[in-house]
């Protein structure tokens, strides 16, 4: 329940146990009727508002996986909400990625999984920021020729499951990707 719905139902309840004022019942041999004590609300965890903001990066960093494996698919940015949850250098290199695939005639299947924990925060800045850490799975992302919807072989050594540095900002009350960037480093997915 919310603090200021919490509060509302106190009063509420402090208004149902007065008395009914027609004084009828009013005795003196009777002692007078306790007024409740309105008991304090509990405070927030400080860690309640850090724990919601890291599950709200977090939810922005799944929107922002969704929204480009729409876009690969799609070969456009045009129909997604892609630029509801990436600014910058995030942005910038699906674009470039989009330009790459149309000029090679491939698109993309399928999504990465993302196994991502937000490693900073910083809640206190004058825009909110935060760093994650993710060892993005691509094995069942497929590159297939758009023309045919063929499979594009897959070149030796590559890497399936990467590290990914990823900031991130909050601008108003929606959290950004600035930049997700891979590592040519294996790690194991969670």
């Amino acid at each position: 329940m919310g603090l200021l719905a919490f509060a509302g139902s106190c009063i509420a309840g402090l208004a149902a146990c007065s008395s009914s004022g027609d004084g009828a019942d009013a005795s003196p041999s009777r002692p007078p009727a306790t007024t409740p004590r309105a008991v304090p609300s509990p405070s927030p965890s400080p860690a309640a508002p850090k724990a919601a903001e890291e599950r709200a990066v977090l939810d922005a960093y799944r929107h922002y996986w969704t929204e480009q494996a729409k876009a690969y698919k799609n070969g456009t940015i045009t129909g997604t909400a892609l630029t509801t949850y990436a600014v910058g250098d995030a942005l910038s290199r699906v674009e470039s990625d989009l330009r790459t695939m149309k000029f090679n005639g491939v698109i993309a299947d399928g999504a990465p999984r993302s196994n991502a924990s937000v490693t900073r925060l910083d809640l206190q800045a004058q825009v909110p920021s935060a760093t994650l850490s993710d060892c993005l799975d691509i094995s069942s992302w497929k590159r297939l020729y758009r023309s045919t919807r063929k499979e594009v072989p897959t070149p030796k050594g590559r890497i399936d499951h990467y590290k990914t540095d990823v900031k991130a900002e909050k601008w108003g009350k929606q959290w950004k990707i600035l930049s997700a960037t891979p590592r040519q480093q294996e790690c194991a997915s969670g």
